[in-house]
């Protein structure tokens, strides 16, 4: 057995196990979509969890040192995600290098100070989903939630399917984690996973957001726990996103996802995914296109809440994109093009390149239907949250971590 066809049965072998509880959750749990941050922030407040909070979550090994570290102020970043990729419906979740940070400082009062995307719209209250993450984080602690001063920089726009929720429930979890001194267990727990999950209801965009890269993640019956696992990307993608001026109508998103589905959509699903996962790990860029197709949740909401939707995906693959989709529950498109070789402004590949000819494709389409919005072109983030400040720092003379740690 050469390498090739080892790596094209480890990839079946990947796709396979999150196909099953890719399709058992389709099949028994209805979608919620919720697009207002504002709404999310309070609908997750009261913490009723999509599935029973899984028994790792109540039982936490959370590492304490002797004499735990208590930090007077940490800052974290957290990445854009992007989550589905067509057929991964609640399954697969990307990163992406856009991010959002988040910054506590101890303080003698609670205080919320936002700037950057939607900063109008966020709450600046005990619904902002950082403070969810920071609370849910202490409670696993066994521990009342400190005054701190919360300093947001928002980057990723919200309710527009780039995770910005996540981002911002990651970012609280990470934050509180790290100010606290305290550790959870990695390895055969995953416990940052868990309750990141607890809070969001699925693993498509927590995942990555926590952990980078290319993430598909499942409910283990065997584990009884979330667990993710890592599915390489080609080098060289570019991801072209247009971001349209608008987020998705809640209600009518509800409607327009099926709550239940025939075999056929469910085999063609299935052998989508297990395309995709196989012609990422093989670097099969010419046929990656057929893994993005999907029956059971894009074609639904582009025709009742996205008309751009399609007609974007079109002109993305007219353009050259070797794959396009309806990012999250939308309202972002994204295509996707190779070629990328070191900085996007200082070295250029005409040839190979498409990065720019799909962005005024999409530009001429979204103009020609009026739809306001922009186009964003990124890469792929290999890193998820991280700690990037901490004061009194990490590191020391003897010992320097990246960043200001």
């Amino acid at each position: 057995m050469d390498r090739k066809d080892s790596l094209v049965i480890a990839a079946g072998a990947v796709a396979c196990v999150g196909l099953g509880a890719f399709v058992a959750a389709r099949l028994s749990r209805p979608q919620q979509v919720v697009t207002s941050l504002e709404e999310k922030s309070s609908k997750v407040a009261e913490r009723i969890p999509s599935k029973p909070i899984p028994e790792v979550v109540t039982k936490l090994r959370i590492v304490t040192v002797s004499q735990p570290e208590e930090k007077r102020s940490v800052t974290v970043q957290v990445p854009a995600t992007s989550a589905n990729l067509g057929c991964g419906y609640d399954t697969l979740g990307m990163a992406l290098d856009m991010w959002n940070e988040v910054t506590l400082t101890r303080s003698d009062k609670f205080e919320i100070i936002c700037e950057g995307e939607g900063v109008d719209d966020i709450p600046l209250d005990e619904t902002n989903l950082v403070y969810v993450g920071v609370k849910v984080a202490y409670e696993a602690m066994q521990k009342p939630v400190p005054n701190f001063k919360y300093e947001l920089k928002q980057r990723i726009p919200h309710g527009r399917g780039l995770g910005s929720s996540s981002a911002a429930i990651c970012g609280g979890l990470l934050a509180a984690m790290a100010i606290s001194g305290h550790k959870l267990d990695t390895h055969g727990a995953e416990e940052l996973l868990q309750l990141a999950v607890s809070i969001e209801g699925h693993p498509d965009n927590v995942a990555p957001a926590i952990y980078g890269g290319l993430q598909m993640g499942l409910y283990s019956n065997f584990e009884k726990r979330w667990m993710t696992s890592r599915v390489q990307l080609p080098h060289g993608l570019i991801f072209v996103i247009f971001i349209p001026g608008f987020t998705g109508k809640t209600t009518e998103l509800r409607k327009c996802v099926p709550k239940e589905f025939s075999a056929a959509d469910c085999v063609f699903n299935m052998s989508r995914i297990a395309w995709l996962v196989n012609a990422l790990l093989t670097n099969d860029i010419k046929h990656l296109k057929e893994g993005f197709e999907d029956r059971m949740h894009q074609r639904q909401r582009g025709d009742a809440c996205y008309p751009h939707m399609q007609p974007l995906i079109d002109a993305a693959y007219e353009a050259g994109a070797i794959g396009a989709y309806l990012s999250g529950s939308g309202p972002c498109v994204m295509a996707i093009a190779d070629g990328g070789i070191g900085d996007f402004f200082t070295q250029s590949d005409q040839v190979q390149r498409k990065d720019i000819a799909i962005a005024a494709a999409m530009r001429s389409v979204a103009d020609d239907m009026k739809v306001v919005g922009k186009v964003y072109v990124t890469h792929p983030a290999a890193c998820g949250g991280v700690v990037i400040a901490a004061d009194p720092p990490y590191s020391t003379p003897l010992l320097a971590f990246n960043g200001d740690t």
